[in-house]
């Protein structure tokens, strides 16, 4: 049966938009977890220092904001 939304009958125009919509909401992601948690510039931030419930957390916030 033919599902519109199925991502295999996509034009590549609207595969394209989604790839970036997908791109864009995880660059976002990943700055507003840098600046919630006041991200030094180092190679390993606060973030992956959290315990995997303080993780959990953090990102349960950032999907009610973004």
């Amino acid at each position: 049966m033919y599902n519109s939304n199925n991502p295999s009958n996509w034009s590549w125009s609207k595969a394209f938009d989604e790839m970036a919509k997908t791109v864009n909401q995880a660059e976002l992601t990943q700055q507003s977890i840098n600046h919630v948690l006041n991200y030094p510039g180092e190679a390993n931030g606060v973030f992956m220092t959290l315990s995997k419930s303080q993780q959990d957390d953090v990102y349960e916030l950032l999907d009610q904001v973004l």
